[in-house]
């Protein structure tokens, strides 16, 4: 068995500091997105040189591991101010060079400064990888590419040979991925889910409110969900499955719902999400960022919620308010993901 899957006649041999970049990210839409990739690509042949140190590898499996949103993965940001690596990446820069100049920790911050929201991350088989002794290759996610037609990864070990590895199939042994975080602003903050469930409000004639309740309020509940295909390549991590539901009185978003972050998955509840006087629409995706540029809308409704052109739309229902009667497992299913409500 091989250790990677590598895509079929598009392996590259690079040997010594003659480094050939790679083909242009497949897809990549714009100059920004060039440049990120550009970066992108540089720091995963330094990373790739700088992890053949045992200590540097430790730094970045210890980081790794707290899992600070979750994933196996951290912030760049975090790793240069707490380990060597930063010093590390110099080295690599400056070709192996026993100190690091001024000009080389200049070039690795610049690389750096070009991504953001940059991470280093160990999506696939982290628990098995022993830092001690096994350096992984280091490959890139470009952006600009949608994720689920992405063929390729570039990966490089730490003599500079690049390999194409297949974006869709996970590889057998443990891989650093450089990227994008899809769980934290531009700052490095979090993005947490969003909880709200509020009464009915309408406005009176002095242009006040009043809270009504309707005479049939049902309690809404997720009983189960199945998700099929987390519409994310292995080399991203874990999947951010969200949801969002709304009806009258009812408002509520989940990004990332817990456990369901691979194919396969499933989340047992119930979860209560929130009271309805109506009918409720239900809507999932795959989150892929933070940019906003369109507003959700199902069946001509919006649902108030901003979405980026990057998310993987799963698909939505509108479920009847009689649906949440109460022992009704109501199961709606779509492609890649099925649920049960109550």
């Amino acid at each position: 068995m091989t250790a990677f899957a590598v895509a079929s006649g598009t392996t590259v041999g690079i040997t010594g500091s003659a480094v050939a970049a790679p083909a242009p990210a497949q897809g990549a839409t714009n100059q920004s997105d060039a440049r990120v990739n550009k970066s992108l690509d540089s720091l995963a042949k330094l990373f790739a040189r700088a992890m053949a140190q045992q200590n540097l590898r430790q730094s970045v499996h210890a980081a790794v591991a707290k899992r600070f949103d979750g994933d196996t993965e951290v912030l760049y940001q975090t790793l240069s101010t707490t380990s060597d690596v930063r010093r590390g990446l110099a080295t690599a820069y400056s070709h192996g060079g026993s100190a690091q100049s001024s000009d080389a920790l200049s070039a690795v911050d610049r690389l750096a400064a070009d991504i953001p929201r940059f991470q280093v991350a160990v999506p696939a088989n982290f628990d098995s990888w022993n830092a001690a002794s096994y350096t992984p290759l280091v490959a890139y996610v470009p952006t600009g590419v949608e994720d689920t037609t992405l063929k390729t990864v570039t990966a490089y070990d730490a003599k500079g040979k690049a390999y194409a590895l297949d974006a869709q199939v996970a590889p057998t042994r443990p891989v650093i991925v450089l990227g994008v975080n899809e769980r934290t602003d531009d700052s490095g903050k979090l993005l947490h889910p969003e909880l709200v469930s509020a009464s009915r409000q309408t406005a009176t004639a002095d242009g006040q409110t009043t809270t009504t309740l309707a005479a049939t309020i049902y309690q809404v509940r997720m009983a189960k969900v199945h998700i099929i295909n987390d519409n994310e390549p292995w080399a991203k991590g874990s999947a951010e499955i969200s949801l969002r539901a709304q009806g009258c009185g009812l408002s509520y978003t989940d990004i990332d719902w817990s456990s369901l972050n691979d194919d396969e998955d499933w989340w047992y509840g119930p979860r209560y999400l929130g009271d309805t006087s109506c009918s409720v629409y239900f809507y999932w995706w795959e989150d892929d960022g933070s940019s906003w540029d369109f507003t959700l809308s199902y069946g001509g409704a919006s649902l108030n919620v901003k979405m980026d052109d990057d998310d993987d739309l799963i698909g939505g229902i509108q479920l009847g308010l009689s649906s949440f009667e109460g022992g009704t497992n109501a199961k709606a299913s779509w492609s890649d993901l099925e649920q049960w409500t109550d």
